[in-house]
């Protein structure tokens, strides 16, 4: 990706959206069901998680829109890129994929911000999304996502329900580690398999249980070093463009360590979402790459944004 112009890229923005919008579609109707989820089209010997590419295409579109419309004063200047974020995020709540979903809204608020919205708008926006949560909770949410939050809320009665199985083995593995940990491979809860999804959702608390807990800081702080580059080249980065692209997926990454770190260690529900670039998973990480590329190739290609004509008049 780092020999593409990222600008030349973000002119067909909206078409890779509608693209993947179609494939969202299609997963609902042709895609492969994995325990109970249907998140993936099978394209002959590999399959292709098209909400993980969602997450890219969205962030290429809102900057698109948010560059070309230059000033957003007014409320229903945003009206476009809400449209543009709830459609992917409703066809994935289907599937059901909740943390993917929830995803897409830190980036929408996080550009939003950058382009210089209103703060009056995004908080008008976060008031009318906290009201609508009682219609999200009868009519959206699955039973077992239901049951995830109760038994976050409960922790007493998790035991009494299945889906509070997932919490108590992580905080079993993250607690067993201590300070230095078991030692690599000697995990009981990850290599004995008491701690399901282990690879993937739940890699954090393997780390922990055999890494302990000062090297579980020190990959914390890793993250933290990448998040604090990643917003100084957007902050550093004069075209408009750039820097909105390099807000969104630091948004993106910051979101999804957080969600990640803070289910393993029991501070919200469980959900389904991976730790980038150390979960094992084929969309997930080519994603994370993505991402990583357009980060680089905005800080490679700096560019200097010139005024229009009607600027000088």
């Amino acid at each position: 990706m780092l020999i593409f112009d990222y600008f030349s890229i973000g002119r067909y923005s909206y078409i890779f959206y509608l693209i993947i919008l179609f494939c969202l579609f299609l997963v609902l109707l042709f895609g492969k069901t994995v325990y109970g989820a249907k998140r993936w089209l099978i394209l002959g010997p590999i399959s292709i998680q098209p909400s993980e590419i969602m997450k890219i295409v969205l962030i290429l579109a809102l900057s698109r829109y948010f560059m070309d419309k230059k000033n957003v004063s007014r409320f229903r200047d945003i009206i476009f890129p809400l449209v543009l974020t709830i459609l992917p995020m409703a066809l994935i709540i289907i599937q059901p994929d909740l943390g993917t979903s929830l995803i897409l809204l830190p980036i929408f608020f996080a550009i939003m911000f950058m382009a210089g919205t209103r703060i009056k708008y995004i908080l008008t926006i976060i008031f009318f999304g906290l009201a609508s949560m009682p219609l999200f909770w009868y009519f959206v949410l699955k039973s077992y996502q239901k049951v995830r939050v109760l038994s976050f809320l409960w922790p007493d009665r998790a035991s009494n329900w299945g889906e509070g199985y997932h919490r108590i083995q992580s905080l079993v593995a993250v607690g067993s580690g201590g300070s230095f940990g078991s030692g690599w491979g000697n995990g009981i809860q990850s290599q004995l398999n008491f701690l399901p999804q282990g690879h993937t959702d739940f890699i954090f608390s393997v780390i922990a249980e055999e890494w302990g807990f000062y090297r579980s800081c020190a990959i914390l702080c890793l993250y933290l070093i990448f998040l604090a580059c990643s917003m100084g080249i957007a902050l550093k980065t004069r075209e408009s463009y750039g820097r909105l692209i390099v807000t969104g997926f630091t948004a993106m990454f910051a979101t999804q360590i957080l969600i990640n770190v803070a289910m393993t260690i029991g501070l919200i529900p469980i959900t389904g979402l991976t730790l980038p670039f150390i979960s094992y998973g084929g969309s997930s990480l080519i994603s994370s790459f993505i991402a990583l590329s357009f980060m680089f190739n905005v800080r490679m290609r700096s560019r200097v944004a010139l005024a229009r004509d009607e600027f000088y008049e």
